[in-house]
């Protein structure tokens, strides 16, 4: 059993690993750099020596790159935005990448190939955290009394629940129930999933292996997370994953960060993600992931967004302030909180067919036609699912635009 605590006017955590009550070895190995603001958990396959060989290369890769992750939260944090947001990602991308190849090429060169490991990794810095993920190690947000899962199991039967093939309780007894899809080191490369959370006051954050999340309902996780004292809640969950039988390692870190940000503005935020008709049907976990093609603007009084017959390649989504859509320099309609303008621009390079000019200080997210295009070779499936409803949300218009049409021929 390994365990780390900590605490100061920044950040506290507790981590802490158990080897369980049937493996005679821990196949788990963890990182806490506080430091850095880097936390790891990565669970190890392959047997005895092999699975902790795996998961320890994958640890030690994210110590050496801590340094470098840090400088790119803290660029971050001096300016926030998308392109030093997709910095960190990216390195926790590469990171990934580097462990895998590692783990893979020190199972080449010991004869045990099939030696791979799971990982989850969260960085903390300038009021976020940024989520890695690869396998079914997970990571959660507890924020306002609710426990939500930020990665989505890379497993065999987390394909056969999405595609209805399985119920969610056929799949807890499942015989494929630890088959994973993904993995660091099966290959030199692998597939990671990335994502960035905003953090509010009272948030915690739950890194964990599978001996927690297999063992422990989601309801009784979050009652234990809850508790004031760190140290008790990973202590409590340990336990009772062991109470519940224990059948594999356990590796739990709780983190509570120190949150910059306001939560009136992450709330906006997110209630303007949540209605843009492209983002509207995904799950939680899905919306942070396709996040990071979205960037902001903050404008001030009677800043022109778009300029009627000038080109244009960006969605613009209104998240506070009120918007004057003009014609030739007349209003024809006011936007507000919610709406959204210049989806075509994300299909076309036509002129615009309107200005659009602010009424008054006003937020807006924005997505370019470039960064969406990437976002769908980078992540083909929930890039489907984007483009999909953009489809449709121009279907619809268009249909619209027949009914008016053939109203007014009618009249003729």
């Amino acid at each position: 059993m390994r365990a780390a605590t900590a605490g100061s006017s920044m950040l506290k955590f507790h981590a802490r690993t158990d080897v369980g009550l049937k493996r005679k070895h821990n196949e788990d190995s963890l990182l806490a750099a506080e430091e850095f603001g880097v936390f790891v958990v990565a669970d190890g396959v392959g047997g005895r020596k092999a699975g902790e060989l795996a998961s320890a290369i994958t640890v030690n890769t994210f110590q050496s790159y801590a340094p470098q992750i840090k400088a790119a939260l803290d660029a971050f944090a001096s300016n926030t935005g998308r392109d030093s947001r997709n910095a960190v990602l990216q390195l926790l991308d590469q990171a990934a990448n580097a462990a895998s190849r590692r783990v893979y090429e020190a199972a080449t060169a010991t004869g045990r190939q099939g030696m791979t490991t799971t990982l989850v990794a969260a960085v903390i810095g300038g009021g976020a955290a940024f989520v890695v993920h690869v396998g079914d190690s997970r990571a959660y947000l507890v924020r306002e009394g609710e426990l939500r899962q930020l990665t989505e199991d890379h497993s065999m039967v987390n394909e056969l629940i999405r595609t209805g093939a399985m119920t969610r309780e056929d799949a807890a007894t499942s015989r494929y129930r630890n088959v994973i899809t993904r993995a660091v080191g099966l290959y030199p490369n692998v597939r990671t999933d990335t994502l960035h959370v905003e953090l509010i006051d009272g948030d915690r954050l739950l890194l964990c292996s599978d001996g927690l999340s297999d063992m422990v309902e989601p309801q009784e996780t979050l009652e234990l997370i809850l508790q004031p004292n760190l140290t008790q809640a990973v202590d409590n969950l340990i336990q009772s994953a062991l109470d519940h039988g224990g059948r594999d390692n356990v590796t739990v870190i709780a983190i509570e960060p120190e949150a910059v940000l306001e939560a009136e503005a992450v709330a906006a935020r997110a209630k303007a993600m949540e209605a843009l008709f492209l983002f509207e049907d995904l799950p939680f976990h899905a919306r942070l992931r396709v996040g990071r093609i979205v960037n902001e603007l903050f404008v001030t009084p009677n800043q022109t967004i778009v300029r009627q017959g000038e080109m244009g390649d960006t969605l613009f989504v209104v998240v506070q302030g009120t918007f004057s859509v003009q014609v030739d320099g007349h209003e024809v309609a006011t936007l507000h909180e919610g709406e959204h303008f210049g989806e075509l621009a994300l299909v076309d390079t036509d002129p615009r067919s309107a200005s659009i000019v602010a009424k008054g200080f006003g937020h807006l997210l924005t997505i370019e036609r470039d960064a969406l295009r990437e976002y769908c070779m980078m992540e083909p499936a929930l890039g489907n699912l984007v483009l999909w409803k953009l489809v449709a949300t121009l279907g619809r218009r268009l249909r619209q635009m027949n009914v008016q049409y053939a109203a007014a021929t009618s009249q003729e």
